[in-house]
């Protein structure tokens, strides 16, 4: 059931089970985020490959951004845009309300943009000696919500991530974390631990400011450390694997 849940909170595929999920099925789910993230990964590099082989660089890029957004349903960009929506309050309480309105703002909108055309440049920029970054880049993406869930406390006293938060423990980030580091290790080697400690520091430094803008995290800021974290992976793969990690 947890890895359903899982599939389910991070893809448009549907739980194929009609009952409620309990609290504890919830949270066992966060030790599957990686592995989910990994199948993500995999159809993203399925789905570059077999564009590649027909279109230009440029149009293959754009096709295959449009099937992570689409197989992400948009979800955590959406949060991402609500992320940078909520900005623009005086306070965490303003900036709270602001994030919990369905209208995207101007601020919410260039987020998204800058992110999207971050995402295109470094998939435009990729070799083929590097495609272990679109594989990479949703797993460690989905690490680094289980992080932030674990490490920062909860900002609204209920709401769709509470029962994540609730059920968040060191084991499960523990074990969440080993999955990420083994996928990473098989893929590309030892610079894995490289990659592990790039995301934590990002991960970590975005959910301070949070934080301190919000007294803590929610919903839409683990949907922006997600696709934050992700840009990151697909820009910094490359460069690890020039200088020879």
């Amino acid at each position: 059931m947890g890895f359903w849940i899982a599939l389910q909170f991070l893809t448009i595929i549907p739980m194929p089970f009609k009952k409620e999920p309990e609290m504890r099925e919830i949270a066992s789910s966060l030790v599957f985020f990686p592995i989910v993230g990994l199948l993500i990964g995999l159809l993203l590099f399925l789905a570059n490959w077999g564009l590649g082989a027909v279109f230009s660089p440029v149009i293959t890029a754009t096709l295959t951004l449009l099937v992570w957004v689409l197989i992400s349903g948009a979800m955590h960009l959406d949060g991402l845009a609500d992320s940078c929506d909520g900005l623009a309050g005086s306070t965490a309480e303003k900036r709270l309300e602001i994030m919990k309105d369905s209208h995207t703002g101007a601020f919410g909108v260039v987020g998204i943009s800058l992110l999207l055309l971050v995402k295109f440049a470094a998939m435009v920029s990729l070799s083929g000696w590097d495609w272990e970054a679109l594989l990479l880049a949703p797993v460690f993406g989905s690490w680094a919500m289980v992080l932030s869930i674990t490490a920062f406390p909860y900002a609204r006293k209920k709401g769709v991530g509470q029962a994540f938060k609730q059920g968040a423990t060191a084991l499960k980030l523990v074990i969440a974390s080993l999955i990420t580091l083994a996928a990473a290790v098989l893929l590309v080697g030892w610079w894995g631990i490289v990659m592990m400690a790039v995301i934590c520091l990002v991960t970590i430094t975005i959910g301070s400011f949070f934080k301190s803008r919000l007294g803590g995290l929610t919903g839409d800021t683990y949907g922006a450390v997600k696709e934050v974290n992700e840009a990151v992976v697909l820009i910094v793969t490359p460069v690890l694997l020039s200088i020879g990690f």
